[in-house]
């Protein structure tokens, strides 16, 4: 389960010593600027065992001017004890099965490492339709689509993010399915869509992918030709349907038509593609990059919810919130009792009560806030402004 691990908040530097598990924002630099005097993304607790007297950490910033710092607290969570509990609450939630993802992971794995030792593809049409079609069938007995998504390393981004755009894509296009806007054979299309969508990065520069700084002109159409690189490695491997060519071309296509290739715009773009497009910008952005840190589920479902009509899809947004709540899973939220927790599932028709989960006395619960008659007072997503992904690749 991809989920995520802290959230921020300013505190009284006398506070600090009471989060040794936190840490620090930001780096505490000198006066002058020159020099770190305490360093960011290390625990406090650690930070205070190196000193002869703990207290001279608050020393340090109080003799500096500084009275508040920011400092992120991570949320522990044990993903198999969540489910076992989840299930004592509620039997009907159901996820992927940890088999057909790793089946799935190892095919495209295989894919992505022969095209790095030799710049081949040995895509077996065969081999991928079968894969397709378990990831499919297990999509359809999903009902925590957010739960299944897996969350890996930067070097392993690329996969990670094919297999959870596909099975993201599949449940957006069951949920259009259930209300009638679409066919149900389109669902297996939407996984291997969702697999093989951005298999054409494998043929763009490493030196462009991995670069941290903005792109060039002549960088930025390098990128963009994923799209088309894409598209003719699945028709000469003999994935020739159209819906799911179709879906590729148009996977970075927007509603407004300021998208490409084409620029096509509103009900132009393939349904696939504009499904694609949703599925594609969530993962990306709830992903760690080598240019950038992931961002919170919140964060990024509000970025998609904003860009309603401009980049996306309105109704497959409509599905998507529907699908993936208002507050989604790895949303760390504040409860009307004050407890700090994390959204762990959707409540199919109370999208405003989600069940959570939290550590007390050492122990992961998972509570169901509609039976506990608790309601979340705020997301504890304190971050303004998302990156301009959509300006990428």
């Amino acid at each position: 389960m991809k989920i995520s691990s802290s959230y921020k908040m300013r505190i009284d530097i006398e506070n600090l010593l009471d989060n040794p598990d936190a840490y620090l924002v930001h780096d505490i630099m000198s006066n002058t600027g020159t020099s770190v005097m305490i360093p960011c993304r290390v625990p406090i607790g650690r930070l205070a065992e190196g000193l002869e007297k703990p207290n001279r950490l608050i020393d340090t910033l109080d003799r500096m001017g500084i009275r508040k710092v920011e400092i992120a607290i991570p949320q522990e969570i044990d993903n198999e004890e969540m489910m076992a509990r989840l299930h004592e609450i509620d039997p009907t939630v159901t996820v992927v099965d940890n088999e057909v993802t790793r089946q799935a992971q190892n095919v495209i794995d295989n894919i992505f490492e022969q095209a790095s030792i030799d710049s081949k593809f040995n895509i077996s049409a065969d081999v991928m339709h079968d894969i397709g079609n378990d990831l499919s069938k297990e999509v359809h007995k999903t009902s925590q689509i957010a739960l299944s998504m897996v969350s890996g390393s930067q070097d392993t981004y690329a996969r990670d993010h094919a297999l959870n755009v596909s099975m993201l894509a599949g449940y957006i296009t069951k949920k259009l399915a259930e209300s009638g806007k679409i066919s149900n054979d389109l669902i297996e299309k939407a996984v291997l869509a969702g697999l093989l969508f951005d298999i054409g990065m494998t043929n763009i520069p490493r030196e462009i992918l991995d670069k941290k700084e903005e792109l060039t002109p002549e960088e930025t159409a390098v990128m963009r030709n994923h799209v088309k690189e894409s598209v003719t490695i699945c028709k000469t491997s003999g994935i020739n349907d159209k819906d799911i060519l179709d879906g590729i071309a148009a996977h970075h296509e927007k509603y407004d038509g300021s998208g490409y290739d084409r620029g096509l715009v509103g009900r132009q773009i393939p349904i696939l593609g504009r499904i694609l497009s949703v599925a594609d910008t969530f993962d990306a952005m709830t992903s760690t990059r080598v240019y950038r840190d992931a961002v919170s589920s919140k964060m990024s479902f509000h970025f998609i919810m904003s860009a309603n009509e401009t980049h996306f899809d309105p109704d497959i947004c409509q599905i998507f919130i529907a699908g993936m709540g208002v507050y989604p899973p790895g949303t760390i939220v504040e409860l009307s009792d004050g407890r700090i927790a994390t959204v762990a599932a959707i409540t199919m028709g109370n999208l405003l009560q989600p069940k959570v989960t939290l550590k007390e006395n050492g122990e992961q619960r998972v509570l169901d806030l509609f039976a506990e008659r608790l309601f979340i007072k705020r997301s504890m997503d304190n971050t303004r402004e998302a990156p301009d992904l959509l300006s990428m690749g």
